[in-house]
């Protein structure tokens, strides 16, 4: 199945940030755009679409309003659409839920032309006769043959769940990342002993998820991170300044050597609990106690999984490290969930592109300041960045400036206009006079 038309723009993967980029070009008459993806519909995180989880971000930090806040695929749009407008003025709350973003999503999604689900790309190769790129896949069920060509890739199939190397081997009905929570909840819930491992939102939300129900049934529940506190998020306007263009101007000059140390001094920037959260998960276990209910649950900081086995494939030992105390110890569990985040790689189907792609010394893609991986600048990356770019590659509320940059960039000329001053803090040594 073949589509011989040569298109300006193909995005491959539909997150929020491909999904931002396509309602973004919609208007833009000159340009010829498709966005291709694997699932059969959209859905973001759906294992942790958790009720009452909410986004870290302002929701106009939507796919658009930070880059056109004119476009009709603004958040505020859609909830004039579905009658709710006022509503939410009188609700007064600056965040919304995850799920209500997912169906916000979706919604854009419902109208949009430029997008394809159940197309998988397998491999991309660069056609030097016509200067574009050959993009091939297949129907993830039917398994018929998909080609279409373009002149621009942007590549946005965003990141992979990361689990220790001791882990992988064992995930299943028991052992199971973050991203299956929901698939497995009803097991969950039933189930004696759990122990939920990590250090940020995603473990949070799950461990207070479990609060709520495994009382009834005698459930202990443990929380074991390394992180030597449960750390909230930043939430001052000096902190969000960084998350700009400004700063990842700044974060881009510095060395390739100082990169890394300053990304690990960030973790509260963009790793930490939502602090609503955390008195959330607090006052829950007082209420408890000041019901009269012992609550069996252990929550330890500074510990370290270094193992998980088991004698019968049923029930597991965790060996954890104290890092403070420098001891060893070991925790029972029927279940474990690894809220242990996620990580980029180099997506297999551009095998064929390796001789154009630029790489560094430790096989981590090169990336332009302005988002291209290749010498031709023709190949653009979305969230792959944070090497490079600093802590604001996943960042939801940035997704429309890097939009607009890839636009602009494509176009050759300012189609999206990005703001100059956007801090008022400096980041480097001034100017010397």
């Amino acid at each position: 199945m073949g589509d011989n038309r040569i298109y300006d723009i193909a995005g491959i993967g539909i997150g929020p940030f491909n999904l931002g980029l396509a309602a973004l070009c919609s208007p833009i008459r000159s340009l010829q755009t498709i966005f291709l993806e694997a699932q059969p519909e959209f859905n973001w995180h759906a294992g942790m679409l958790l009720p009452g989880s909410t986004l870290q971000v302002s929701y106009l930090a939507d796919l658009v309003t930070l880059a056109d806040p004119c476009s009709s695929f603004t958040y505020l749009n859609f909830l004039r659409k579905q009658g709710r407008l006022l509503q939410f003025g009188i609700h007064e709350n600056n965040v919304i839920t995850r799920r209500e973003y997912n169906r916000y999503c979706r919604w854009v999604c419902d109208q949009l032309s430029n997008l394809q689900f159940n197309w998988r790309v397998t491999d991309i190769c660069y056609q030097e006769d016509q200067k574009c790129y050959l993009i091939m896949g297949i129907h993830p069920l039917a398994g018929t043959k998909r080609r279409i060509f373009a002149r621009y890739v942007v590549i946005g199939v965003g990141t992979q769940p990361a689990v220790p190397d001791f882990a992988a081997p064992l995930q299943g009905d028991q052992i199971l990342h973050s991203s299956q929570y929901l698939k497995h909840r009803n097991a969950l819930l039933s189930s004696r002993k759990i122990v939920v491992v990590g250090s940020g939102q995603s473990a949070a939300e799950i461990f207070y998820d479990l609060l709520q129900t495994g009382q009834e049934t005698g459930q202990h529940l443990s929380w074991m991170t390394r992180s030597p506190r449960f750390f909230s998020m930043e939430h001052t306007k000096l902190s969000f300044e960084m998350a700009t263009p400004a700063y990842i101007d700044y974060f881009y000059r510095l060395s390739e050597s100082r990169k890394p140390f300053t990304i690990k001094q960030q973790d509260t920037l963009y790793k930490g609990i939502n602090y609503q959260l955390i008195n959330a998960i607090y006052d829950r276990l007082y209420e408890l106690m000041t019901e009269g209910v012992t609550v069996p649950a252990t929550l330890m900081t500074n510990v370290t999984l270094m193992g998980i086995a088991s004698s019968n494939g049923k029930d597991w030992r965790l060996r954890f490290h104290h890092e403070e105390q420098d001891q060893v110890f070991e925790l029972g569990a029927d279940h474990v969930v690894l809220a242990t985040g996620y990580k980029a790689a180099p997506p297999p189907f551009l095998k064929s592109l390796r001789h154009l792609v630029r790489f560094d010394a430790q096989g981590k893609f090169d990336i332009t300041r302005r988002y291209t991986i290749d010498e031709n600048h023709t190949l653009f990356v979305q969230n792959a960045e944070m090497h490079t770019h600093g802590f604001t590659a996943p960042e939801l509320g940035l997704g429309p400036y890097r939009n607009a940059v890839i636009i602009n960039t494509i176009l050759g000329t300012t189609y999206y206009p990005v703001d100059e001053r956007t801090v008022f803090q400096q980041f480097g040594v001034p100017p010397q006079s």
